[in-house]
C-alpha cells in the first residue's frame, strides 16, 4: 500500500511556496562580461539570493542590453527598469546642481573627499530629489571607487597642453564635462560609449577619457595606443533602484539590497585596483600600448578659471561650491 511520507511533502511545498513567491529583480549594466563591474554584479546577485533563502532572484543584463544611460534613468522611473549599475555622472541630467561639479575636472581632491561631498547634507536633499523623480540609491555607502583613476586614450601621444589642441575626443551628455574639455583646447563629441572603438577606428574622433580600468576590456588600445594619466577627477560606481519597485518590498528585502549594494561596492573598487598594474602589462605586450604619465599641474592652473566662469553664470551653484570646499 502507498504511504505518504509527510517530510517530503512538506519539503516539496515549502520549495514551490518559495518559488512562487519569489521576486525578480532586474538589473541592466553597460560594460562586458570580466569586467570588474561585471564581477561585482555576480557577488551582488549570490548574497541577495543567499541573504533572501532565494525570495529575491537577480537577473544580470551586460553591454546595455537594456538600454543606455539615459534609456535606463526613464525606466528606473517608470519601474520598467528594476536597477541599474553605472557611473555616478549619468544622473547628472537628473541632478544637475548636485552632480555637475563632480565631472568638473581638478575640482575634488581624491575619492575620500567626493565621498565626504555625497554622504553629506546637502547631497542628502538631492538624493530626496532624485526619490521623488523614482530612482533611490541603495549604494548608499558610495564605495565603488571607479577607476580607480581616468586616462586619456589617444591615437597621438598627448603630453602637454599643447598636444590637447583641437584634439577630437568622445564625451558623453554632460555639459561641465563638455566645457572643461573645451577650456582645456579639446574638440568634445557625445557619442555612445559602445561605438567609441568603431568611432576611433574610422577616425570620427580620435581619442576617448575612461577608467583605466575599462581601457583593457573595450580594446581602446587596439585603435588608440597612447594612454595618458590625467586622473582628471574621482569617481564612483552607485547601483539604484525603481522607487516604484522599493516600495513593493519589505523592510527584509530592503536592507538585504543595501547591504550587498555596498558590499559590491568595495568588491568592485578592490578589483579595479587588482588589475590596473595585471592590464597595463597586457595592453603594453599585445597592443604595443604607451603609458604616459605628466605633470599635471598645468591642467590644473588652466581650469582654476572656468570654475569662477561657471560661479558667475550660475552653472555652478554656489552652496554647492560651499559644501564642496566643506567636504575637503
Amino acid at each position: 500500500m502507498f504511504k505518504i511520507n509527510f517530510s517530503i511533502l512538506l519539503t516539496l511545498f515549502l520549495f514551490f511556496s518559495f518559488n512562487i513567491n519569489a521576486i525578480t529583480l532586474k538589473v541592466n549594466e553597460g560594460n562586458a562580461p570580466g569586467s570588474p563591474e561585471a564581477l561585482a554584479l555576480k557577488e551582488f546577485k549570490r548574497m541577495v539570493e543567499e541573504q533572501s533563502n532565494g525570495d529575491i532572484k537577480i537577473r544580470i543584463f551586460l553591454n546595455r542590453q537594456l538600454g543606455n544611460p539615459q534609456e535606463s534613468l526613464e525606466n528606473l522611473m517608470t519601474g520598467t527598469l528594476d536597477l541599474y549599475s553605472g557611473a555616478l555622472s549619468y544622473y547628472a541630467t537628473l541632478l544637475k546642481d548636485e552632480l555637475n561639479p563632480v565631472s568638473l575636472m581638478y575640482f575634488f581632491k581624491d575619492t575620500e573627499h567626493l565621498k565626504r561631498y555625497l554622504r553629506g547634507p546637502v547631497f542628502k536633499k538631492a538624493q530626496d530629489k532624485l526619490i521623488k523623480k523614482g530612482i533611490r540609491f541603495i549604494s548608499t555607502e558610495f564605495n565603488g571607487d571607479r577607476g580607480p583613476y581616468r586616462v586619456y586614450i589617444s591615437t597621438k601621444p598627448i603630453m602637454s597642453l599643447d598636444d590637447l589642441q583641437g584634439v577630437k575626443m568622445r564625451l558623453w551628455p554632460n555639459d561641465v564635462a563638455i566645457r572643461s574639455w573645451k577650456h582645456l583646447g579639446a574638440e568634445p563629441a557625445v557619442i555612445p560609449w559602445t561605438e567609441v572603438y568603431l568611432s576611433i577606428k574610422q577616425g570620427v574622433v580620435s581619442a576617448v577619457t575612461a577608467p583605466i580600468a575599462l581601457v583593457r576590456s573595450t580594446k581602446f588600445t587596439e585603435v588608440a595606443p597612447y594612454v595618458t594619466i590625467m586622473k582628471q577627477f574621482p569617481q564612483t560606481w552607485p547601483m539604484t533602484i525603481s522607487e516604484k519597485v522599493w516600495n513593493k518590498l519589505n523592510t527584509k528585502q530592503k536592507d538585504i539590497l543595501v547591504n550587498a549594494a555596498n558590499e559590491s561596492g568595495k568588491i568592485y573598487a578592490n578589483t579595479s585596483y587588482e588589475r590596473v598594474t595585471e592590464d597595463i602589462q597586457w595592453m603594453i605586450q599585445n597592443n604595443n600600448a604607451v603609458f604616459i604619465r605628466i605633470n599635471t599641474a598645468p591642467f590644473r592652473k588652466k581650469m582654476e578659471p572656468l570654475y569662477n566662469e561657471l560661479i558667475a553664470q550660475g552653472v555652478l551653484k554656489k552652496e554647492i561650491y560651499a559644501a564642496i570646499n566643506d567636504a575637503r
